[in-house]
């Protein structure tokens, strides 16, 4: 195939082409940054070994996946979450597909301050995209809360899930870079056997939900103790950390952990 050559009139175009997208010099661009002031920012989980295994915490632009067998604490995870950052002035916004609001709130010990649309709409990214900035420009919120993956689009519609799950993930990584927010996805799990380890292979219908986020966390709970459970680092893309498991126990409604006598 013949390369077609560019007319001079393109080529200078191109030369004096100033759009948000023209292509500029690694210190023009860093450059830029530092004079917007959007800067990173690290947001702790309060759970040291897990702020730990993720070289300080959770990075502004990640996505976060968070997934589990069924009934073994997703949501109170991400509750857990929540209270931490806010005792670090961070806010959040949910969107609790799951459950009725009022039960949402219920679950709780002590209902924080944290942002929620007023009513959900499923299966509409536009939609989704809307409120999100809306958090941001109203409350200036610095992560959001997805529970869960499967309300993002319509699965008796969906031709091919996996590609579909794909096209949410890669547009929920582009908000949180673009945003320079958190994002955390709850995710479920296809059934497991009762002795097997739950871990990323397991999540339901698309291996591209692990492989597009960030960070994905693996919880279970511990058949032998109640109140208690494994958090599992499946693979943290920015600190490298892979399988490290972290022991977590349900103290006074929400998730911390297990500290060693």
């Amino acid at each position: 195939m013949v390369k077609k050559k560019e007319s001079g009139n393109s080529i200078q175009e191109l030369k004096d082409y100033q759009g948000q997208d023209r292509v500029i010099s690694s210190f023009d661009l860093s450059d830029i940054m530092a004079q917007s002031g959007n800067y990173e920012y690290m947001l702790k989980s309060k759970i040291p070994l897990l702020d730990y295994h993720l070289d300080g915490g959770f990075e502004s632009g990640e996505l976060i996946t968070i997934s589990a067998p069924p009934k073994s604490g997703k949501t109170l995870l991400a509750q857990s979450l929540t209270m931490n950052f806010l005792d670090q002035d961070q806010q959040a916004l949910w969107f609790e597909y799951e459950v009725t609001p009022k039960r949402f709130l219920n679950t709780f010990p002590e209902l924080p301050k944290f942002y929620i649309p007023m009513k959900l709409e499923a299966n509409d990214l536009p939609w989704l995209h809307k409120r999100i900035l809306e958090g941001i420009y109203k409350y200036g919120i610095s992560v959001v809360f997805i529970d869960h993956l499967h309300f993002l689009f319509d699965l008796l519609t969906a031709k091919n899930t996996s590609l579909q799950i794909g096209r949410v993930i890669r547009f929920l990584k582009t908000i949180a870079i673009k945003q320079n927010i958190v994002v955390f996805l709850i995710s479920h799990m296809t059934k497991i056997r009762k002795d097997e380890e739950p871990d990323d292979s397991h999540i339901r219908d698309s291996s591209l939900v692990g492989a597009e986020s960030d960070t994905v966390l693996i919880l279970w709970r511990d058949p032998k103790k109640e109140n208690e459970a494994v958090l599992k680092v499946q693979y943290a893309r920015r600190s490298g950390a892979r399988d490290k498991k972290i022991r977590l126990i349900k103290a006074n409604g929400l998730l911390g952990e297990l500290k060693n006598e």
